[in-house]
């Protein structure tokens, strides 16, 4: 028995460097994705710095000082449904930031997020704070 196929053409769409997209594990077991476009804002923030004393306790080193990037992403004009679905974002054990090269960095949810849901004339928003890793990640 011989099976014929037909040729499949696949298109690959990239991520414009002017947004943020995101993929996460949601509660159902599924990935889902989502590029949340240009409108976002970045903060930095910088823990104390970590030090070390000399074994005669004369002088005290400055070994680390980690700073922590922090995007709110936001995205507007969504039906509930699409909304429903990115709320599952909140809660995900695994959160990425996927970059057009297909680099994945894994990033955490801002323990304090919450989802905004504006609604108007039946669409809705949708805000979020992630935290990327450490800048500097040195450890002693």
């Amino acid at each position: 028995m011989s099976y014929l196929a037909k040729p499949l053409t696949l298109t690959l769409a990239f991520c414009s460097p002017l947004g943020v997209y995101l993929r996460w594990l949601s509660w159902l077991g599924t990935w889902e994705g989502f590029f949340f476009p240009g409108d976002i804002d970045d903060k930095t923030e910088v823990t104390d710095a970590t030090d070390l004393s000399t074994a005669d306790n004369r002088a005290t080193v400055a070994v680390r000082r980690a700073g922590t990037d922090t995007l709110t992403v936001r995205v507007g004009d969504l039906s509930e449904a699409q909304h429903q679905v990115l709320s599952t974002l909140i809660d995900s054990p695994q959160v990425y930031r996927q970059y057009a090269n297909g680099q994945r960095v894994p990033v955490l949810v801002a323990a304090s997020a919450t989802a905004t849901r504006t609604s108007s004339d039946g669409r809705y928003t949708f805000d979020l704070d992630i935290k990327l890793p450490a800048r500097n990640a040195l450890t002693h």
